[in-house]
């Protein structure tokens, strides 16, 4: 009967165009489309701003264009006042004499474009303060007399650079670049998304055999209610399992091809696969719990529908953690979609069955707890139907 339930479930799927785009198709593109906007390197970001510098009032030429190359060196761009600019830079009068012996008020006044974003006017003030930074070492060593007279100012720039430069002091293993790849972070995310929306086929099937009249006359075959639920369940499992199977297949070789980021390689092959049953098994736990709340195909797609993109903000998947407020960074460690990308991603990093034993334990109570809940609503609901 098992086989039977899987290819009746199979073929309502195949035939079913928007449960094969929110099964199969959304969570591809979502993985597409967030490793290439996370894939764009801070210094290709970088590259595209623009700073316009312009005087207050007299100033000295050579520091201007001194500070100009440092923040040049930095990977921002400079232009005039005239041309297209995201930000302009103000040097106030006094700026030279603020600078080196703070006998000035002379500041720099910045100044942002309103199409640039919170975030890129962050970074953008961190680069001009390591820009002043240098051009502040730089007039320590013009004052000391560190400078040979005849070397041009590029070669100056070039010098305290160089003596700036603090690269050689940090080594980064090489075990955690893993941890760097935009795939990493995009990949695992929408694949646990897209196994969670498994609840919409789930919960229009069971409208469906409502309407018809199949849970009806289910009252009156030789079976129990426990053997369908869990039958049905086992049949979802297995098209969740094949789902598992071609989304991991896609994201962790094509979709890194088709963006040009780094492969992911599996450190810890029997963790990603046994956590792959953990997680089809709290995910369908889940979509079976939602599927017997629902009574109608409308309140299947907002609840089922609504609930997986609230759990999606909620585990970090939009936005990333580190940067959401606090509060809202210890809610999403309460989510079973958090729980399951964090055990997907101790797979592909080599993590331990003791480190990754939290998740699997989190995700094992969670999926008996919605089945316990599901089956329980399933009896009282179908016998109100043999009553009716």
């Amino acid at each position: 009967m098992l086989i039977q339930s899987v290819k009746k479930e199979a073929i309502i799927i195949a035939n079913d165009l928007h449960s094969l785009a929110v099964l199969i198709l959304l969570p591809i593109t979502f993985m597409i489309i967030m490793t290439l906007a996370m894939g764009e390197q801070q210094e290709n970001l970088v590259k595209k701003i623009n700073i316009a510098i312009e005087c207050e009032s007299q100033c000295d030429d050579e520091q201007l264009s001194t500070l100009a190359h440092y923040i040049k060196s930095s990977g921002l761009g400079v232009n005039q006042m005239d041309d297209k600019f995201d930000a302009s830079l103000m040097v106030q009068a006094g700026f030279s004499d603020n600078l080196l012996m703070r006998l000035g008020e002379g500041t720099l006044v910045l100044d942002f474009s309103p199409q640039l974003s919170p975030q890129s006017r962050t970074m953008v003030v961190e680069l001009v303060k390591v820009a002043l930074s240098k051009l502040k070492l730089h007039a320590y060593m013009e004052d000391n007399g560190d400078f040979d007279e005849d070397l041009p100012l590029l070669e100056k720039v070039a010098l305290v650079n160089t003596s700036a430069s603090v690269d050689y002091l940090i080594t980064q293993d090489e075990e955690q670049q893993l941890f760097n790849a935009p795939t990493l972070y995009s990949i695992p995310s929408w694949l646990i998304f897209g196994l969670y929306f498994i609840v919409l086929p789930i919960s229009t099937t069971l409208i469906k055999e409502k309407e018809n009249g199949t849970l009806l006359r289910i009252q009156t075959y030789p079976i129990s209610n426990h053997y369908y639920f869990f039958n049905k369940a086992l049949s979802y499992g297995v098209v969740s399992l094949f789902q598992w199977i071609l989304l991991s297949v896609v994201g962790l070789l094509c979709v890194p091809w088709l963006t040009e980021q780094a492969v992911l390689v599996i450190n810890s092959p029997s963790l990603y696969v046994l956590s792959g049953f953990f997680i089809i098994f709290a995910a369908i736990g889940f979509a079976f719990l939602l599927a017997v709340l629902v009574n109608t195909f409308e309140q299947a797609i907002v609840l089922g529908g609504g609930i997986n993109i609230l759990l999606a903000a909620l585990s970090g998947f939009m936005v990333p953690i580190d940067i959401m407020p606090q509060a809202l960074a210890k809610i999403a460690s309460f989510s079973p979609m958090y729980w399951s990308s964090e055990l997907l991603k101790q797979g592909l990093s080599g993590a331990t069955f003791t480190q990754a034993s939290s998740n699997l334990l989190l995700l094992t109570c969670f999926g008996s707890i919605c089945f316990i809940a599901a089956l329980i609503i399933f009896n009282y609901k179908t016998k109100r139907l043999s009553w009716t």
